[in-house]
């Protein structure tokens, strides 16, 4: 470690040393999981690993359109099994996002579906054992508000331009939701390199929606894909303009069609800062929605406690994991 971040590393330390001190009640991990809960899914990479790479291995006979359609039938595999709402995706180089609204509280098994799959697909097509993600988990991202839900759909469909790999988003060789209409429907077929065709969950082939968030509820499916698009292009628009100004190029298709999926990216990345768990550009919104999970982990706490002891326990709604566990009573949404 260099001198110059000893200091700041010590300083970390010491903040968050004195924020656990701070909390009158034992650490929680827990999150809550609640019925209508709109969120953006992040995951990436073991080691920033280019496995997702929309080319795979040419050797192999490996093509962009084998890889966006693996996604998306990986995908939409586990929407219609856990019956959540898509509302965008895009399959990056090492990392995915992924926005739905989870309908029913089924999100961690969404995402172990998606994951997992994904995972074990990925290496049955390299030959590979090893894991797959980073291990820390996926980042879930609250998105209460309609126009931070927006920014978070352009985000998605514009990441591909915003890394500085192509100008324009409809160009990206992965899977992107970028350009789809809010209601259109796209179909995917099963990958004959690792679903088994005998097991009902994987039909032949599969359609995929992307259906709207519940925001701006004067607009029709048409005037809100209209609006996601000319934030897209403002995006594009700015990413090019910057890029120019720093006499900076896209990397574009050739040279992205010889990267390989075992390097890793060489772009730098920010260390030890802070995972944001809800995103809204409203700060008192921002603010009430940390109240209210501050007060969730309180609660959850003090029923953790009275489980281990032997007295009644009754969770409060969103906990997942012990009632599942121990069949604990869990108050109602």
């Amino acid at each position: 470690m260099t001198s110059a971040r000893k200091p700041a590393s010590a300083a970390r330390r010491k903040a968050n040393r004195a924020r656990g001190k701070a909390r009158d009640y034992e650490r929680v991990r827990a999150r809550a999981v609640l019925p209508n809960t709109r969120v953006m899914i992040t995951r990436r990479c073991h080691d920033r690993r280019l496995f997702l790479s929309p080319y795979g291995d040419p050797k192999k006979g490996h093509t962009p359109e084998q890889t966006a359609n693996f996604y998306g039938f990986t995908i939409a595999r586990a929407v219609r099994k856990y019956r959540v709402s898509f509302h965008g995706a895009v399959q990056m180089g090492n990392h995915h996002h992924n926005t739905i609204t989870d309908r029913l509280g089924n999100r961690p098994n969404y995402k172990n579906s998606v994951h997992g799959n994904l995972a074990r697909g990925i290496n049955a097509r390299f030959g590979r054992f090893d894991g797959l993600w980073s291990s820390g988990g996926s980042c879930d991202t609250v998105t209460p508000s309609d126009d931070n839900t927006l920014k978070d759909l352009a985000y998605n469909d514009c990441n591909p331009t915003t890394t500085g790999l192509v100008k324009w988003g409809h160009l990206w060789p992965g899977f992107t939701t970028y350009g789809w209409r809010f209601g259109e429907t796209r179909v995917f077929v099963r990958p004959d390199w690792y679903y088994d065709p005998k097991e009902p969950d994987n039909p032949e082939t599969i359609e995929l929606t992307r259906t709207r968030p519940d925001i701006f509820p004067d607009l029709t499916d048409d005037e809100l894909s209209d609006k996601l698009m000319a934030l897209c292009r403002d995006i594009e628009l700015t990413t090019q303009a910057e890029m120019k100004a720093e006499n900076r190029r896209f990397v574009g298709l050739p040279k992205l069609a010889r990267t390989r999926w075992w390097r890793r990216a060489k772009s730098p990345e920010k260390r030890f800062a802070t995972v944001p768990t809800v995103a809204s550009s409203h700060p008192g919104k921002r603010k009430e929605e940390l109240r209210n999970n501050e007060a969730w982990r309180r609660e959850y706490a003090v029923q953790r406690d009275n489980l281990r002891s032997g007295r009644p326990a009754k969770f409060p709604a969103g906990s997942y994991f012990l009632p599942e566990i121990y069949k604990a009573d869990v108050e109602p949404p």
